[in-house]
């Protein structure tokens, strides 16, 4: 490549320094220095060429560039330019409403208001003082409002909840100062209603709005402002529940005011559920636990023949109402501190020892089996002595509730009187007797048959499982200790009694007994019976469900509903005999706390020729069954007699 030097020479008149002023394309040749004659001339010629070149190619360049960006990204930025005026505002639908097997209301959703911030339509530097301003005027928490505050994406055009639950008054006073908040926005939104809250608090359970441990965040047709179910039915029916949230569209000013409506779409509401719990009927049984003042319990009534939840009530209870309007942070902390646990389900949830309830579930095996037939007679001495079978010397007595003894039992009386000697023996046997006895293995079948050991599946959340020990439980739970580790015929005393180590929820003993009442045959414990849709017909009908097949014969079965029926004639439970129909029961007195107190138990059913209701009440550390538990379902049941039976 080579160069070439030109030299040039400038006029003392024209040159540098010049005072002439000239213009841009002068002003550039002039610092290259102007020439004389006729190379001055060819080389402006030859110096402008180039410029006009350049001029063409910005300008093509510039030419393209914008008709790409018209014709290509218009849409795009005409887009960005219309959400800087336009904001789309959910319109959330309400949840639909839930109903008993009468059609009652149990749940259903009114108006209320809350306060939103939509991010970009406030300046960041001026969110807390506004936020402040706003608190002041409503009389709300300002430094409850600010932490949310803080914690927003300034450019996020998406509401943010800062406040719940605001009175009419409220709303009214806000509309009235709107244009010195902008980016504040008052909204009428559906909230749950309950119309009977601390009693069906469990079984329908809570709502809230929406968060990130939430299965349905994330989900499609959901936003950051929706409610969702927290618990219960809420929880379990959400999907349905849910209803289709709609959309209004608005323009807002450069401040973030709304300008006009540009239209709407109306929000759609959720399906109707339809339970089969009756209204009264949980009423009437939670009333019976409040006039016993500070207790602990549950109870559950069934359809034994359909497996439909006719009541589910744990007590205490709390106000779901409060959870649904938006609870605040110092209530919700006192709910939770108190030791009664009014947030424990303990229908579903509360794993306790069954005491002489589980003999129904041990009589049905030893009959099944041979073990015993309806005319053995066991005598109730009033305790069992085992020397232990290493040193004999040392002996093991295992007592009777009656320590003088009840005498000769059949296994119908040793039901009606609750014989503990009897059922050791149908249990465990008698060594050194020919009375051979179940044996751990086959009894904890049994009580595996009845559905004990793993949930029944009921259609809420939070249902326990229970337990059945048996040695290969025992040995792996103190696989540390060879001794402990080791099960011993005490060990199978104590299960045939539902003592030990032995758990059931008070919806298992429903189900084992219902299973009982039904001849054998367990259904599935449901509480929804159908889903109704917009045009009020059943969308989905829930069908009874077998989960305990035939468990013994007739035979067998009809023996031990002849013990429950001689319970209530002669036996523990002669209260119910005041009812106008008639029943049959099983009394339980469970010890605990190294035998120093006693859950107390009660199952029964209803009529006892027809079963048309199975009720079992729990009170918690309340004593003896028949003294405590019993009296509850007593009223339940002669309610339920007087206002529903063949009505």
């Amino acid at each position: 490549m080579s160069f070439q030097v030109t030299t040039i020479e400038y006029d003392s008149e024209t040159g540098p320094g010049s005072a002439d002023e000239l213009a841009f394309e002068e002003t550039v040749f002039a610092a290259m220095g102007p020439v004389k004659g006729e190379v001055e001339s060819k080389r402006q010629t030859k110096s402008t060429l180039p410029l006009v070149v350049v001029v063409l190619i910005v300008s093509f360049v510039l030419l393209g560039r914008l008709g790409f960006l018209q014709l290509h990204k218009g849409a795009q930025f005409r887009a960005m330019a219309e959400g800087n005026r336009l904001r789309e505002r959910i319109v959330l639908a309400p949840r639909g409403q839930i109903v008993d097997r009468n059609g009652a209301i149990l749940a259903t959703s009114s108006p209320s208001f809350r306060l939103v911030l939509t991010p970009l339509d406030i300046p960041k530097e001026n969110v807390a003082n506004e936020v402040t301003a706003a608190c002041k005027l409503l009389g709300l928490d300002v430094s409850a409002l600010l932490d949310i505050a803080s914690k927003i994406d300034p450019k996020s055009v998406q509401g943010v909840l800062l406040a719940t639950n605001l009175k009419v008054e409220q709303a009214v006073l806000f509309q009235t100062h709107a244009l010195e908040f902008p980016g504040l926005d008052i909204q009428a939104v559906p909230v749950r209603q309950y119309t009977s809250a601390e009693s069906f608090a469990h079984v329908l359970g809570t709502t809230g709005t929406i968060s990130e441990s939430d299965p349905a965040f994330g989900n499609q047709g959901y936003s950051a402002q929706d409610v969702v179910g927290k618990s219960g039915l809420e929880q379990s029916y959400e999907s349905s529940l849910k209803g289709i949230n709609g959309q209004n569209l608005v323009e807002v000013d450069a401040s973030g005011n709304v300008v006009k409506s540009l239209g709407e779409v109306a929000s759609s509401p959720g399906s109707t559920v339809r339970v089969s719990l009756d209204k009264d009927l949980q009423e009437q049984i939670y009333e019976a636990f409040v006039s016993r003042g500070n207790v602990k319990g549950a109870a559950v009534a069934l359809n034994p023949k359909t497996g439909e939840v006719l009541a589910l009530v744990s007590f205490p209870g709390f106000n779901t109402n409060a959870f649904a309007q938006g609870i605040s942070e110092t209530e919700y902390r006192k709910v939770l501190q108190d030791p009664t646990l009014p947030l424990f389900n303990r229908a579903i949830g509360a794993q306790l020892p069954p005491g002489s309830t589980a003999k129904l579930m041990v009589a049905v095996a030893g009959l099944e089996e041979g073990v015993i037939n309806d005319r053995t007679v066991i005598v109730d001495s009033g305790k069992i002595s085992i020397p232990n079978q290493f040193n004999p010397s040392v002996v093991y007595d295992y007592v009777g509730w009656k320590r003088a003894g009840l005498g000769p039992m059949t296994v119908r009386s040793a039901i009606a009187l609750s014989s503990d000697i009897f059922f050791y023996e149908v249990g465990g046997g008698l060594p050194g007797t020919q009375q051979k006895g179940l044996g751990i293995e086959r009894l904890a079948s049994y009580y595996r048959k009845f559905n004990l050991g793993k949930p029944t599946g009921i259609d809420i959340p939070g249902e326990k499982s229970g337990l059945v020990p048996d040695p290969a439980w025992k040995s792996a739970y103190f696989k540390e200790s060879a001794v402990l580790g080791k099960w011993y015929l005490g060990d199978t005393y104590h299960v045939s009694i539902g003592q030990g180590d032995m758990l059931v929820t008070p919806l298992q003993m429903a189900l084992w007994t219902a299973t009982i009442a039904n001849n054998g045959v367990g259904l599935k414990p449901h509480i929804v019976l159908s889903i109704i849709g917009k045009e009020g017909k059943a969308e989905h009908d829930i069908k009874p469900e077998v989960i305990v097949p035939k468990v013994a014969s007739d035979t067998s079965i009809s023996v031990v509903q002849q013990g429950m029926r001689q319970t209530v004639l002669a036996g523990s439970a002669q209260q119910l005999k005041a009812l106008p129909i008639s029943s049959a029961g099983k009394t339980g007195t469970a010890q605990f706390d190294n035998n120093t107190k006693e859950h107390a138990w009660f199952t029964s059913y209803a009529p006892y020729e027809d079963p048309q209701i199975v009720l079992t009440v729990l009170v918690e550390g309340g004593g003896e069954g028949h003294a405590v538990a019993e009296p509850i379902a007593k009223e339940a049941l002669m309610w339920w007699a007087n206002h529903r039976y063949q009505k």
